[in-house]
């Protein structure tokens, strides 16, 4: 695995955690030295303030790092698109990676990132279908990218429709079960 791709996993999953500190940290010491690295001490702090919602500083901290050998057009849109999810926006998410859908598709993490947004949203997996169906190669590796997305509507359509039937515990009587 690359240094690169390592931090950029790394990144990731802080962001997904949630973990704005542990993002913020990690910027500082990435951009301490800039060089090889500075994208993605960039992307560190987007993260950070993608998590705090509030994406259009982090896409304009994102492009900060942009640079013409780093990273492709394809690695930003999926950047661009994850920035959006952690804003909690799932249909510019959807948008940003439905830009450059062809060249993106080979970028791991991507069907994943697909796959979060339908079970956040569900009555965005026709838009993500298309999307996952459409980066593909073969019959079979599309058949596996809309399985995953179908999957995913569901299981978010069951998740919300189970914490919709549940009233909060202050409208149940005190004896009632939820």
């Amino acid at each position: 695995m690359s240094t690169r791709r390592g931090f950029g996993d790394e990144t990731w999953r802080l962001a997904r955690a949630g973990d704005g500190a542990a993002l913020e940290r990690a910027a500082g010491l990435l951009l301490a030295d800039p060089g090889e690295l500075e994208y993605e001490g960039h992307r560190a702090r987007a993260f950070r303030l993608a998590v705090e919602g509030n994406a259009v500083a982090a896409l304009a901290e994102l492009n900060q790092g942009w640079s013409e050998g780093w990273p492709s057009p394809a690695a930003y849109a999926v950047d661009v698109a994850r920035i959006h999810f952690l804003a909690g926006d799932c249909a510019k998410a959807l948008t940003a990676l439905r830009l450059d859908v062809r060249t993106a598709s080979h970028l791991d993490g991507l069907r994943g990132l697909l796959v979060v947004c339908v079970r956040r949203e569900p009555t965005l997996w026709r838009t993500a279908l298309a999307i996952a169906v459409a980066g593909e190669d073969s019959a079979g590796a599309k058949l596996r990218a809309a399985a995953a997305v179908v999957n995913a509507r569901v299981t978010g359509s069951r998740a919300r429709s189970s914490r919709a039937a549940a009233p909060p515990r202050a409208a149940r009587a005190p004896n009632e079960s939820p």
